[in-house]
């Protein structure tokens, strides 16, 4: 029923105007609508409403993540633009806060303003 259709991701935030600038400004992510009710930006082929609410909790687990060709050079960017890196007790991540899979998988994790957990990978 839906295996052809593109999904639509939601993200929360308590402040909109911030989370804007963080999705906009600085991850790059184009605007495709705006108004009360949210903030619509394209990540890829994936539309991303970042959706106001009064007050929420975050989960501890990724909510949004990217597949990129470079973790490395992503990782960099993001610090570049002022983005901190999550580094989790006990995974063995790198200096950098990529983590190694052995087979090969790299992930890295930061947070938005909101504290949801956002990821860019190499699978």
């Amino acid at each position: 029923m839906l295996a052809g259709r593109e999904p639509i991701a939601f993200v929360h935030t308590v402040d909109l105007d911030r989370a804007r600038r963080f999705y906009v400004d600085v991850l790059g992510l184009p605007v495709v609508a705006e108004d009360a009710f949210a903030v619509t930006v394209q990540a890829g082929p994936v539309t991303v409403r970042v959706t106001p609410v009064e007050a929420f909790t975050p989960s501890p687990h990724t909510v949004l993540g990217w597949s990129v060709p470079d973790v490395e050079e992503t990782v960099a960017a993001l610090a570049a633009a002022g983005v901190q890196l999550r580094h989790y007790e006990g995974m063995g991540q790198d200096d950098l806060g990529i983590w190694h899979g052995p087979d090969g998988t790299e992930v890295a994790w930061f947070d938005d303003p909101d504290g949801n957990s956002l990821s860019v990978a190499k699978l």
